[in-house]
């Protein structure tokens, strides 16, 4: 603690010092406040805040009265050199904040809550798992026996889980969270008891059976979908893990889609306070634009079907949202995509038990609503995926509300946190 008050005294003392320095200013355009707004700054940003930026140190954001900013340099490349500064900011409704970046030396970088996690788990239940950041899933693999920690790759922030099954069903899950502290490294092994059951930190909230669960991939074409799964190759690469940002890769090479072997690549990114993860996919080796399918489970809708509506000018929304838990209660899930590259909306058929028991290699998607994207050959689309449980927050049980999260953070892509260095 006395460390990091003699930092904070440094850098008043330094702001002090330096008021005529370029300063960075950032401003909430939007007539209403918002929370945990994310701001992104390039190396080439910074380098026109403060000149050169010194080797071997980190940089560091705080706000005008010298306070710190929680905040991580993530190195995307992999080349040594950090490549963006990332951090999270609470505004009133048309904030301007000024605020200035500083620099330490990595050994003098303060702690910040992590609000943010990634984790992938090498082992067995009775060994145990350790986390690796990179890894091949075999092909072929079915996930028995169990080789990875939950069966999948994890990714969480402090009000909702998700998972990848990184196997040949490559489905997406979910994980309903009651708590905000990172759970993903703990989750899955013989002292943490069975996530299937409801305990103090939440448990897995959804039955993903043959679909594509919460945001599970797939290619739309010739009125068939091929699920992004049984591939030669299924690579996990973790890209940045910190506390306001966790980005990692999924990486497909020998992906058969009839006559065609195409790879592709999702980035997947999380930040803190969000009930949605950012989905960039990237596919190589089609010849003509294609339809990207990205699904919804659809098993457990009782009284609802899966609904469309526009959340603004510029996103089209897809959700469903029901007493569609494991726990009986209300789970709303969502995909909000840009409306310039949503082509259109389909159900995937219903399979029989005797199909799904006899196909977990290379199976067959069912029980799916989906939304369809356009894609072209080696360019990267994005969508957002919703999920939020009333068990988290009972207001999840009202559709307006999460409909509404929906349109909110719509308006917020369509308007982010404006930058000036001044």
């Amino acid at each position: 603690m006395k460390r990091y008050c003699f930092i904070l005294a440094v850098f008043t003392f330094f702001l002090g010092a330096c008021s005529s320095s370029p300063m960075l200013v950032v401003k909430n355009d939007m007539d209403r406040a918002r929370k945990d707004a994310p701001i992104l700054l390039q190396r080439a940003d910074v380098e026109k805040l403060v000149g050169e930026v010194p080797l071997e140190k980190v940089p560091l954001v705080t706000d005008e009265k010298g306070s710190l900013i929680a905040s991580q340099a993530d190195d995307l490349d992999k080349d040594g050199i950090w490549d963006e500064l990332v951090f999270v900011c609470d505004f009133a409704a048309k904030e301007v904040k000024k605020l200035n970046v500083h620099f330490v030396g990595s050994n003098e970088k303060p702690k910040f809550e992590i609000r943010t996690n990634v984790h992938l788990g090498l082992g067995n239940m009775e060994t145990g798992f350790k986390a690796t950041d990179h890894a091949f899933s075999p092909e072929g693999f079915v996930g028995i026996p169990m080789a990875y920690q939950s069966e999948s790759v994890a990714w969480e922030n402090d009000v909702m889980g998700f998972r990848d099954y990184f196997d040949c069903r490559n489905a997406k899950d979910l994980f309903g969270k009651l708590i905000p502290d990172m759970l993903m490294d703990k989750i899955g092994t013989i002292e943490s008891g069975s996530y299937h059951e409801l305990s103090s930190w939440g448990m897995d909230v959804l039955h993903v059976g043959p679909s594509l669960g919460s945001g599970g991939l797939a290619l739309f074409q010739n009125d068939s979908l091929y699920r992004l799964g049984s591939t030669k190759e299924f690579e996990y690469q973790l890209v940045a893990k910190g506390p306001v940002r966790s980005v990692f890769d999924l990486n497909y090479r020998g992906w058969k889609v009839e006559d065609k072997e195409l790879s592709a690549q999702e980035r997947i990114s999380i930040w803190p306070g969000k009930y949605w993860f950012q989905s960039d996919v990237t596919i190589m080796g089609l010849d003509q634009d294609s339809q990207l399918a990205i699904g919804i489970v659809t098993s457990y809708l009782k009284d609802k079907k899966a609904f469309s509506f526009s959340a603004n000018k510029d996103f089209e929304a897809v959700a469903t949202h029901d007493v569609q838990s494991l726990n009986d209660d209300y789970l709303g899930m969502g995909i909000l995509l840009p409306a310039n590259s949503k082509l259109g909306t389909g159900d995937a058929p219903v399979l029989s038990e005797e199909i799904i028991s006899g196909s977990r290699y290379n199976q067959p998607v069912g029980q799916t609503h989906f939304v369809s994207q356009k894609i072209s050959d080696n360019s990267s689309v994005r969508h957002y995926f919703f999920a939020a449980w009333e068990l988290e927050n009972e207001k999840w049980a009202d559709q307006k509300n999460f409909e509404d999260l929906i349109k909110n953070q719509a308006d917020e892509l369509s308007s982010p946190i404006q930058i000036e260095i001044k």
